[in-house]
């Protein structure tokens, strides 16, 4: 019994090992069990069953399953990814799957990982902002809105400012968080602003300040 229980932990382990099918807690739990049984010669009903959790996800079929999503995951779902990590590595969630995601390229999360990350009504909701058409494109004239305008940037009230670029990066599950850098018109430093702090630049409309020029762009 006992020198049947280490061999299938070390068959579990030996899977894990060349497959990377567990996660970095379920490895130390392996190691730890192991030495348990080679000194006591048994373990509590308890870490049986979480043993076996680890054991069924490092079969031959979960082996199989764990290559078919890799490959899936490197053509359709590795960008998907990378914007989810973005999202919640601002937001301070899923921080250390997400940190793996975007410093390793070689990194695969786990089919069940992804899907807790990336398949939420949060990260949905990030995608769907993500995919949507930009209100404003890019060399078009917006304002922010008031509530967009803190203290130190008071002067730049009614100012307009030219769309710079569309940024990739959604850092807010809110409707309205796709990011745009913007420039305002006389000043020399661009802004990253969300879609719902902006708003379109009507005809006509005129700065409050008369020391700066519409035509005051610094490039």
């Amino acid at each position: 019994m006992k020198e049947q229980l280490i061999a299938r932990i070390q068959k579990t382990m030996d899977a894990d090992a060349k497959h990377s099918l567990l996660s970095a807690w379920e490895r130390g739990f392996l190691e730890s069990i192991k030495e348990q049984v080679d000194r006591r010669g048994s373990l509590s009903p308890k870490q049986l069953e979480i043993f076996a959790k680890s054991e069924a996800k490092c079969t031959s079929d979960a082996v199989e399953e764990s290559k078919s999503w890799a490959k899936l995951y490197q053509t359709q779902y590795k960008d998907i990814a990378i914007a989810c990590a973005r999202y919640y590595k601002s937001a301070g969630y899923f921080t250390n799957l997400a940190t793996e995601v975007l410093e390793n390229p070689e990194f695969i999360p786990s089919r069940q990982a992804y899907k807790k990350m990336c398949e939420n009504k949060y990260a949905q909701k990030v995608l769907a902002t993500l995919n949507a058409t930009p209100l404003y494109g890019i060399g078009s004239t917006i304002l922010m809105r008031s509530p967009a305008i803190s203290y130190s940037n008071r002067r730049l009230d009614g100012v307009p400012c030219l769309v710079l670029e569309i940024l990739s990066e959604v850092l807010t599950s809110a409707k309205g968080g796709k990011r745009y850098k913007v420039l305002p018109y006389g000043e020399g430093m661009p802004l990253v602003l969300e879609e719902r702090q902006i708003k379109k630049c009507k005809p006509g409309t005129k700065k409050k300040s008369k020391k700066k020029s519409f035509d005051d762009i610094p490039f």
